[in-house]
């Protein structure tokens, strides 16, 4: 890292910065885009990891989530973990749950982490475990997420939905409903090595998960099934609330309020845009607060204007603030940036060209669920703050 000096914050630090400890996996998931297995060669250090804590929080960062490959291959990862609280950040912790002890569970109670995120692909075994690469994973991954639950750890399962898997969604319904885990959904991208473009999910199909998540949000309180879609799955519906956490979508949130970092040091806007070309930087060479603050720097979202949204956003009403969608999907689905082409309201527009707008649309927006006491009660599963 460069040598310590006084960096005049530019802007707000970062609301949660993700962290990827390391490559190093003991799975061979198919879905990875980091095709994780092994170490980088230039995997920061123990002391580098340290400063980095330090660095983050003068940058104003006011979370951290540690993941991996499987972070907690690496020997050093407590120590990490605890410097971030320590430094009172926000700590979460994404694994895939099949490496620890039973010494771990305790060690990460004592953390009192915001989030345990576990993957979990498919509430069938084998299907996991064809998923996920190894035998036996998925009953590793079930188990270390009922001793969390025993050891009264804020627990999250993230399931990352393609071809494979799209059909498990209702029987992981039933397998988490009424034990008080937050439920992420997302969809596959195909940045990684191992995963075939056959995959992925069509635009009905993509349409399909966002009607799932809305359906289990309608039929089960917060208290009950606390679920979100992640930043991947659809805007602006006419018939659908905004499935995240949020009333409504205000663009890709990549340098504005999240940071990436790879386990080199490399600092980007967002880790799943896994290409040379969106490292804004790397740790070793300039502080992390000097990259987040730098003039020009995460340009694709903190300097975007309506004229540079792609031709399948073009002209739109809500471009302005949505800023093209998701856009590690733009990049993966059309090459660009602000062109994402599986907005929910484009998708609706082409399957109910008839109907939209029209009396079908409007019974649907009255039906919508969207409350602020709803969506408060569900944050607070996602904060850590069960009770």
């Amino acid at each position: 890292m460069a040598p310590e000096k006084e960096i005049k914050a530019a802007r707000p630090g970062p609301a949660c910065v993700v962290w990827e400890l390391t490559l190093a996996c003991n799975l061979k998931c198919l879905h990875c885009g980091s095709t994780a297995g092994g170490r980088r060669d230039a995997e920061l250090s123990p002391a580098e990891a340290l400063a980095l804590c330090e660095d983050l929080k003068r940058s104003g960062a006011r979370g951290v989530a540690l993941m991996g490959g499987e972070p907690l291959l690496r020997k050093d990862f407590f120590e990490i973990a605890a410097r971030v609280r320590e430094l009172g950040m926000e700590l979460s912790v994404i694994t895939n749950g099949t490496v620890p002890g039973e010494e771990v569970f305790a060690r990460l109670a004592a953390l009192a982490p915001r989030a345990v995120a576990v993957s979990l692909d498919a509430a069938d075994p084998a299907l996991h475990d064809r998923i996920r690469g190894v035998p036996g994973a998925f009953a590793k991954s079930f188990a270390f997420i009922e001793r969390c639950l025993k050891a009264g750890l804020p627990v999250s399962v993230i399931t990352t939905v393609h071809k494979l898997n799209l059909k498990e969604l209702p029987a992981l319904r039933d397998l988490l409903k009424g034990r008080g885990i937050a439920w992420q959904v997302q969809t596959a991208g195909a940045e990684g090595g191992r995963f075939s473009r056959d995959l992925l999910l069509d635009r009905e199909e993509f349409y399909s998960v966002g009607m799932f998540v809305e359906a289990c949000r309608r039929t089960y309180a917060p208290e009950v099934l606390p679920v979100i879609g992640a930043h991947d799955l659809g805007y602006h519906s006419l018939l659908l609330d905004n499935v995240s956490l949020y009333e409504k979508w205000e663009g890709c949130q990549a340098g504005l309020s999240v940071a990436g970092i790879r386990s080199d040091g490399g600092v980007m806007g967002c880790l799943a845009m896994n290409a040379p070309g969106f490292v804004e930087g790397n740790v070793r060479e300039k502080s992390f607060t000097e990259i987040w603050n730098a003039a020009g720097g995460f340009a694709y979202t903190r300097s975007f204007t309506e004229d540079q949204a792609g031709p399948e956003c073009a002209g739109c009403e809500h471009a302005r603030t949505c800023g093209g969608g998701c856009s590690e999907m733009s990049l993966m689905k059309t090459g660009r940036l602000h062109n994402d082409p599986y907005c929910f309201a484009r998708i609706e527009r082409e399957l109910f060209p008839e109907e939209l707008p029209g009396p079908f649309a409007r019974a649907a927006l009255s039906a919508r669920g969207r409350a602020a006491g709803k969506l408060a009660r569900l944050g607070r599963f996602f904060s850590g703050k069960r009770s």
